[in-house]
């Protein structure tokens, strides 16, 4: 009876699986696979996104809940895209971004600090310095009286350059470091065909001869040399999206040589050479600012500054004649306080996320209190015995051009 009954059941299960076989080989014919009740089992969907909306898609949260040897994975709800009516699973589509602002995730605020380097041209000009080195006069005695345009050595415009960078202390803060090296230089000479004018040497030592009858002749040599290293303090006193003031605070050295050569037709040749040197560090104040003007990296800038220079001026005249050689000869030392006040203005652009910047602008230096070489001349021939002390201000402007990489 026994042995029956479990034939029969046997006999039930192979024809049910029997059954079974058509209907799950029509279900892969048409594309559906049998899935399990965990598989089947989707918890819950979302809506796809403005920029993911694609027709055909639905957003899915997928997970398994039931199997306790999958409950770490289905605790992690991976988020997939779903094909609609069908079960394969595609890789997440990329996070969108604004393709009309291909910097938007690089860009930084306008106001904030960056380490940098940079390189500056200048084309600066020295005015107050012009040393005037000979007169044509009607004769040669010491009455003679001037018959033309006085000989003049001037400064043109001259190449300089500065260099330096900057260390971003926070986004507020940074350190900064500039190096700047100029130099001038310029010659003149004049000469006179003879007869009734003669060149006066407006160089040469009072006590003696300063025109003769072969004072026919006179040429001047003359340079001028200034280098200057800043190490600043830098941090914002106010600012907004698009502006900023930063207060500046450091220390400047600075050192000027002007030196000077004339030769003239005295008796055979006559030569004068000087040198003026004064070299100077002291505590340096400033503001900068700068505006950002729409949306395009166009940009306005301002810089102001103030330099207290404690130092030292040095300067020595020496006068020689090919036939009696030493004519005059001196030196003078002393110290000064020398202020400089500094002022640039300009405009210039940006790249969209700040890292690349050019400006150009008009810069305008003054040297209060600056020994030159037409005062040291002056000292030297009007004030022979008492050198009264002499004081000038020394001026340097022209334009300037920079760019900045920043990081």
């Amino acid at each position: 009876m026994r042995k029956n009954f479990q034939f029969s059941a046997i006999a039930v299960v192979v024809f049910l699986v029997i059954q079974n076989v058509p209907l799950a080989q029509s279900q892969l014919a048409a594309g559906q696979p049998s899935r399990s009740r965990a598989d089947r089992k989707v918890t819950r969907l979302h809506a796809l996104s403005r920029d993911a909306n694609e027709p055909g898609f639905r957003y899915a949260d997928i997970s398994d809940q039931e199997s306790s040897e999958n409950d770490q994975e289905s605790s992690e709800n991976t988020d997939r895209f779903l094909l609609t009516g069908a079960e394969d699973t595609i890789s997440p589509m990329p996070e969108q971004t604004n393709s009309y602002a291909p910097c938007y995730v690089e860009c930084r605020e306008f106001w904030e600090h960056r380490n940098a380097v940079w390189g500056e041209y200048l084309y600066l000009r020295p005015r107050g310095a012009d040393v005037t080195y000979a007169t044509p006069v009607d004769g040669t005695l010491s009455t003679s009286v001037p018959v033309g345009p006085q000989a003049v050595a001037a400064f043109g415009y001259d190449s300089g350059f500065r260099i330096g960078g900057a260390w971003a202390i926070d986004r507020c803060s940074s350190f900064t470091a500039n190096y700047t090296g100029y130099q001038a230089s310029t010659s003149d000479n004049v000469s006179l065909a003879g007869g009734t004018s003669f060149l006066r040497a407006e160089t040469v030592h009072p006590s003696t001869v300063n025109v003769t009858a072969d004072s026919l002749a006179a040429q001047a040599l003359y340079d001028f040399n200034l280098q200057s290293v800043d190490l600043n303090y830098k941090a914002i006193l106010w600012g907004g999206d698009s502006y900023v003031v930063n207060y500046v605070a450091g220390l400047r050295y600075s050192g000027v040589e002007q030196q000077f050569g004339a030769r003239y037709a005295i008796l055979g040749t006559t030569t004068v050479n000087t040198n003026v040197d004064f070299h100077g560090v002291g505590p340096r104040f400033g503001l900068e600012a700068e505006r950002l003007l729409g949306d395009y990296g166009l940009l306005l800038y301002s810089k102001g500054y103030v330099n207290f220079l404690a130092g030292s001026n040095s300067a020595d005249y020496l006068q020689t004649n090919i036939l009696s050689g030493i004519q005059a000869q001196t030196s003078l030392r002393e110290t000064r306080l020398v202020t400089v006040p500094e002022l640039e203005l300009g405009a210039g652009w940006q790249s969209c996320d700040g890292r690349f910047r050019i400006t150009a602008g008009y810069y305008l230096a003054a040297w209060l209190n600056m020994m030159t070489t037409p005062e040291y001349l002056s000292t030297v021939r009007e004030s022979p015995n008492s050198f009264e002390r002499q004081t000038k201000t020394l001026t340097l402007d022209g334009l300037t051009l920079r760019a900045e990489w920043r990081f």
